[in-house]
């Protein structure tokens, strides 16, 4: 598999779209982003210099849908936020070492390092 920097975090390029619309980059076992440079999908921008995405999405994996509310308490705090459909914590596609996972938009490509780093959410 292929690597990719997303602020500063050597990630690993798990699936690229068949247009190349988007990737699915696995940075921590906790989290996965899906970046995109060419925003088709209108997510919010939040571009990433070292990656080249426009925009992304992250995927947190938590341990139970309880663990889904607590993350997302954590990003409201610095404008993280879920759609409302994807507001509670899903069986884990993109997560593959969690039983859950959690939809986040709106983070910062630097808060989302800083989470990595920490390795305690």
């Amino acid at each position: 598999m292929s690597q990719i920097n997303f602020a500063g975090i050597e990630g690993e390029i798990v699936e690229t779209s068949p247009h190349g619309s988007y990737v699915v980059v696995r940075l921590s076992d906790r989290i996965t982003i899906v970046g995109t440079t060419n925003n088709q999908f209108n997510w919010e921008e939040m571009p990433d210099a070292s990656s080249g995405f426009d925009s992304f999405i992250t995927y947190i994996g938590v341990r139970s849908k309880a663990g889904g509310e607590k993350v997302k308490e954590i990003v409201q705090d610095v404008g993280g936020y879920t759609y409302a459909k994807e507001s509670e914590a899903r069986k884990a596609k993109r997560i593959k070492d969690f039983p859950y996972e959690i939809k986040i938009r709106g983070l910062t490509p630097e808060f989302v390092a800083e989470v990595i780093k920490l390795k305690k959410m």
